[in-house]
């Protein structure tokens, strides 16, 4: 069930202000998360709990942590620091869940960037709702290596189909009542696409869920290397399709009707995937993943038309394929 909201201008002033945990993951950032941190020192709304987890970074983004613990800890902004020995996104996160006793939890990555009122906005939506909402929804900017932004659409209507296409809870996307969450753990296996998975599983559970209109709220910046996630496909080979087929076994596990729909998306995801190993120049592993995602969409005429051209636009960097996509896989 999802529900549209049309968010109000509340004051952080009254009883029982409910308080918001931010788990941030941080994996050699000393350079970068302070510029991350200072956008949530910056935000309007408090109370606030903001709950850093090195993952055993090897420059001094532990000492950096701590240090933003002394200068800001407060009752109304409650610092913690932890590390995690694990090294996966997924594993850090988990980690960070277990410290969060707030009434929202959200969770953020230690390069991206907030808007001042992000916080304040999602729980204006929280609490402004008519009905019990468990997940609210932001729009995000994609920032590249120069600074162009582009910002992403929000996708209200089919929205599983959506997030398989557009991955629309992605990390930085997303606030949700910890009662909701709190029990949906993320997959410590999956070593990419990591909250694509997890905002699958999010969405199976049945959310109501509601949206923040207007401008985005979030500037997503590329990774690099150095991330705990990466962002170049053919150098973490292998990883992407983790976390396909685990999305493929939770739809399999799912009440969902329809499932063939759905296992069609996930595996014209993995045909986008291989378009991008050609792009990156990689025929070597690009030719297994479509092979793969060919056995499975070719059995309908239609697809065996369209699929092969919608692979050459991806190659040829032409974009509204997922739109085609859509429309096709019904």
């Amino acid at each position: 069930m999802f529900f549209l909201l049309f968010t109000k201008k509340m004051t952080n002033f009254g009883v029982n202000m409910k308080t918001v945990s931010i788990v941030i993951p941080v994996y050699n950032r000393a350079n970068l998360v302070p510029r991350t941190l200072k956008t949530v020192v910056e935000q309007t709304y408090r109370p606030l709990q903001v709950i850093l987890v090195d993952n055993m970074s090897t420059d001094d983004s532990l000492v950096v942590l701590n240090q933003f613990k002394i200068d800001n800890n407060a009752p109304d902004f409650e610092v913690i620091v932890s590390q995690e020995k694990m090294h996966t996104a997924s594993a850090t996160r988990n980690h960070g869940m277990e410290f969060a006793t707030g009434d929202y939890l959200m969770f953020f990555d230690s390069d991206d960037l907030m808007e001042r009122r992000l916080v304040q906005k999602y729980v204006d939506a929280f609490e402004s709702s008519p009905q019990r909402v468990d997940i609210v929804i932001c729009r995000r900017n994609l920032v590249n290596d120069i600074g162009e932004k582009k910002a992403m659409p929000i996708y209200k209507k089919d929205i599983i189909a959506n997030h398989i296409l557009h991955s629309v809870l992605a990390t930085q996307a997303f606030c949700a009542r910890r009662e909701f969450i709190k029990n949906i753990e993320w997959n410590n296996s999956i070593l990419q696409w990591d909250d694509f998975e997890y905002g699958l599983r999010l969405l199976l559970a049945k959310p109501v869920v509601g949206y923040l209109e207007g401008k985005p709220r979030v500037d997503v910046i590329f990774g690099g290397a150095d991330s705990i996630t990466g962002t170049n496909f053919s150098v973490n080979h292998g990883k992407w399709e983790i976390a396909l087929r685990a999305m493929v076994l939770d739809i399999k596990n799912s009440s969902l009707l329809n499932k063939q729909r759905y296992y069609d998306l996930l595996y014209y995801r993995l045909l986008v995937l291989a378009a991008q190993y050609e792009r990156e120049g990689h025929s070597e592993y690009a030719k297994p993943a479509a092979q793969k995602a060919y056995s499975v969409l070719n059995r309908k005429w239609r697809y065996r038309k369209v699929m092969p051209r919608l692979f050459k636009r991806i190659v040829h960097g032409k974009r509204g394929s997922a739109r085609i996509a859509r429309l096709l896989i019904k």
